[in-house]
């Protein structure tokens, strides 16, 4: 049927033209056999294309094809043979898109895990094959990645046809759900809402069709720079009832939960509440040549930093303590608890690069006030403009256009308001206008709601004066963290990744937090040794382990805290007359210690292959459980 349309359209073309032509002449030429040869040249031309378009291996059946919401997908696979995948694009994963260029997504999975059979269009119809395996995995199992990449808060495209990029993560057994959202020109919450509306839509297809393989339990976000912000952003907010009328406005589907299992997140530029504080606090001494207004804007911004962290009360992981800024001469305060364990996670990446690549390059001092100072006067020189992320002259941050209402750039920062208006005071009726709460968005969200929202500490750390209405409970946090960072970026500051793994190590029910800073690395997917994406998939594997009986251990009572960082156990909490047993997955003890004091006790455990074991501490009558990833 597609041949004789394509016939009659080709034929009834070339007869339009003729009569514009003159019609006897096209009659004249039709018998003559040069023009004869030349009508069949160009049909069979057409029919070989039609032919082609509709058998093409590992491409797309065409670019604009889409498929509505809750329509079923079991009969609209595609194949790439190549990669043996099997592939959707085009889901609409919202019943009501508000950009459907960006608010759709693509579903790529192993090809083990696919009972196929040709329809002989193109594309396939599908059902689970439920015992075949891919790296361990069988389809039930199989860990679901999704990729975040939004520099700068920008936009995801949607995928259109297949990607040879995915076949790093099926190749391992992963299915790799790939969504588009929108950017900061829609501004926020829009991106993240619509990766939470593609996970609920992934569950739903799951649940409700079983027309794809995959753990949904086991969802991993992975993103770098703004990317890695709205990967730390799903993974903090899971079920956040914030998102709910930015969900209902697109018809996400409802029944289902947008939580996710691990987030890894390179570099990410978040916590922007505090951004433009802890920029100065971290690198506003190596400014130069500032005028009067910002050099009072910058040590102001410093102070706001240090009553911040007083406030929130960060803890050492290690030690309990709560983590203080005290004052400083120069006005930046760089002394106190706080500081000194800055310097201590900038001195382990010292020792970590030392180690990978037998180097001898100096630690600094965890107590001088100028230290900090001479690590970032060398390596982390302040680039951004005043203020970092809202810059209060012009308003020309990604961040800027990120907070603002339907595309028009606007200020969010409430704490650098009031010295704007002391210093700078020109530019400060922007400000009143932009952090008004009668400015809001299309559902009526204030600027400070939706930085909230967009603010991963906002839902992890219960304060009342720098997160209202946040806190445990707030959301339904993951459980898995991998976070790494360049430690040379200027284009964020230290506590941005700091402050976020204090928060998440200190987070009941959080179970693991890999946090690295990387020596000699600036903004990029930054790691001390290994690829990035080898080091991903290794973490994810880690932290599903594919045994029975291990998933979902979680100890609720806070008598008794375990994490680990590297290869080291760390255990606190009133320990005499307990004891510690470690096993590996398959039930081998592999270490077993008698606690004697109370405090914090620490097991070196570099003997131990790299992997996912089982921590038990018991005294006969309360036993506490954790599942820990030691990995160096």
């Amino acid at each position: 049927m597609e041949k004789i349309v394509l016939t009659l359209v080709a034929i009834v073309m070339i007869a339009c033209l003729a009569k514009i032509e003159n019609a006897r002449f096209f009659i004249r030429k039709l018998i003559t056999l040069n023009f004869l040869i030349k009508i069949v040249f160009s049909l069979l031309v057409l029919l070989m294309s039609a032919d082609v378009y509709a058998q093409r291996d590992g491409g797309s059946l065409a670019a604009t094809t889409t498929y509505a919401f809750e329509s079923a997908i079991n009969g609209l696979w595609q194949y790439n043979s190549s990669a043996n995948v099997y592939y959707i694009v085009g889901i609409n994963y919202c019943a009501s898109p508000a950009n459907t260029t960006y608010e759709q997504m693509g579903i790529f999975v192993p090809g083990a895990y696919m009972n196929a059979t040709n329809n002989g269009d193109g594309t396939y119809t599908c059902t689970i094959n439920s015992t075949a395996t891919v790296n361990g995995y069988t389809a039930s199992e199989a860990p679901i990645v999704v990729p975040i990449n939004t520099p700068g808060y920008s936009a995801q495209s949607a995928p259109t046809v297949y990607s040879s990029s995915v076949a790093t993560y099926t190749s391992v057994g992963f299915i790799y759900l790939w969504p588009g959202c929108r950017g900061n020109t829609q501004g926020a919450p829009l991106g993240v809402t619509d990766l939470k509306a593609a996970v609920r839509y992934y569950r739903y297809l799951k649940a409700v069709q079983n027309a794809v393989p995959g753990n949904t339990d086991r969802i991993f976000s992975f993103g770098m720079s703004g990317g890695g912000a709205q990967s730390a952003i799903l993974g903090a907010s899971g079920n956040s009832s914030l998102y709910n009328a930015y969900l209902t406005a697109i018809g996400a589907e409802s029944g289902y939960t947008d939580n996710i299992c691990g987030s890894m997140c390179w570099c990410p530029v978040t916590n922007l509440d505090q951004g433009n504080e802890a920029h100065e606090w971290n690198m506003g001494l190596t400014r130069s040549s500032l005028s009067t207004a910002n050099t009072s804007i910058s040590k102001g911004l410093a102070a706001n930093f240090a009553t911040y962290v007083n406030a929130i009360g960060f803890k050492n992981p290690l030690t309990g303590n709560t983590l203080t800024l005290s004052s400083t001469s120069n006005g930046y305060y760089q002394n106190g608890s706080y500081y000194e364990y800055v310097m201590g996670v900038i001195n382990g990446a010292v020792s970590r690069y030392n180690s990978y690549n037998s180097a001898s390059v100096s630690s600094y001092s965890t107590t001088d006030t100028m230290a900090l100072y001479s690590f970032v006067s060398n390596h982390k020189i302040a680039t951004k403009g005043m203020a970092a992320y809202d810059d209060y002259a012009t308003k020309t941050t990604p961040e800027n256009k990120l907070f603002g209402i339907a595309g028009t750039a606007g200020h969010f920062d409430q704490y650098l308001a009031p010295l704007v208006n002391t210093y700078a005071s020109s530019y400060f009726s922007a400000f009143t206008s932009d952090l008004a709460s009668t400015n809001v968005d299309a559902v009526g969200k204030s600027v400070q709601e939706r930085l909230m929202m967009y603010t991963p500490l906002y839902y992890l750390i219960n304060n009342n004066t720098y997160y209202s209405g946040g806190g445990i409970g707030s959301s339904n946090v993951a459980p898995y963290w991998r976070i790494r960072t360049g430690i040379n970026q200027p284009d964020a500051p230290l506590p941005t990744e700091i402050n976020l793994a204090l928060a998440l190590q200190n987070y009941n029910g959080v179970m693991g937090v890999d946090f690295e800073t990387i020596w000699g690395q600036a903004h990029v997917q930054a790691e001390d040794n290994g690829t990035a994406n080898a080091n991903f998939i290794t973490w994810v594997g880690n932290c599903v382990a594919t045994s029975t009986g291990v998933n979902g251990i979680k100890n609720t009572d806070e008598a008794v805290k375990a994490y680990s960082l590297g290869k080291v156990i760390y255990i606190r909490g009133k320990l005499t007359g307990y004891t510690a047993s470690i096993f590996s997955l398959n039930g081998t003890t592999v270490g077993s210690y008698k606690l004697t004091n109370d405090g914090l006790i620490t097991l070196d455990e570099n003997s131990l292959l790299d992997g996912v074991y089982i921590l038990r501490v018991n005294n006969g009558s309360k036993i506490y459980t954790f599942k820990l990833i030691l990995q160096r």
